[in-house]
């Protein structure tokens, strides 16, 4: 049987407001293997959790974060009664529970995210993942086993060699429009694990769709806002294996 494990996306978030304690405890209720959660530092160099340059559209305030101090940033409500969090309190939220993909919104941040970790202890249990490569390089410098996702976003050809001998990466994240067979193969083979997500805002039939392609292709790991529905998606095939969370860790 093929085994397939649960992704969530901001934790929980069509649940409990997006990156939040909130959220990231649903994930875990659901079953969730890894939760994606965002980073970026504010003003006074604590590290957030924050998807959005600005807090306008995920809290009651408005304005940057990155010229906001914690204590400010703290005083903000999201959703009814969500706080941000921060990296180590979030860390601290899932520890034995739950490993985290930890996405660097920021630039020059990803050395305090590696501490950060390491004084958690979670070094084994977090994976570091940028937009930006020269932020991968940055956080493989702090700390060489630093746990390493890539993104593949466009449908074109892949060297999983270079990914893994450059960047040491042990994660391919990719996005629905860039999954080809030939890539998530070549990619396994480079000893890649790898991870698809797919929009919040469909339905269940069109997430469905999308599982179903992505899991017949060798996804290992599949990621939304609703994990539950992984789950149940993973229960409806009779030809898949929910990989829970003590099996994977064994």
């Amino acid at each position: 049987m093929l085994k397939v494990f649960i992704g969530a996306h901001r934790g929980a978030m069509c649940h409990a407001p997006e990156n939040t304690l909130g959220a990231f405890e649903k994930a875990i209720e659901y079953g969730t293997y890894r939760i994606e959660c965002d980073i970026r530092r504010a003003i006074d160099g604590q590290l957030v959790m924050m998807h959005d340059a600005t807090v306008d559209r995920t809290t009651d305030g408005t304005g940057n974060v990155g010229v906001m101090t914690l204590t400010e940033l703290k005083q903000l409500r999201v959703g009814e009664s969500e706080t941000i969090p921060t990296l180590a309190e979030s860390l601290a939220c899932v520890s034995g529970r739950c490993r985290m993909l930890l996405e660097l919104k920021d630039d020059n941040i990803a050395t305090d995210v590696v501490r950060t970790v390491e004084s958690a202890n979670m070094l084994d249990m977090c994976t570091l993942i940028s937009f930006s490569e020269d932020n991968l390089r940055e956080a493989r410098r702090a700390n060489p086993d630093t746990l390493i996702g890539f993104f593949h976003l466009e449908p074109k050809p892949l060297d999983p060699a270079r990914v893994v001998d450059e960047f040491g990466a042990n994660l391919l994240v990719v996005w629905p429009a860039a999954a080809q067979p030939e890539v998530i193969a070549a990619a396994k083979v480079a000893g890649l694990h790898v991870r698809c997500g797919f929009r919040d805002d469909m339905t269940y039939e069109e997430s469905r769709a999308v599982f179903t392609r992505m899991v017949d292709m060798g996804v290992d790991e599949v990621s939304c806002g609703r994990p539950d529905w992984i789950g149940r998606m993973i229960a409806e095939r009779q030809d898949l294996f929910p990989r829970g969370r003590s099996q994977a860790w064994s």
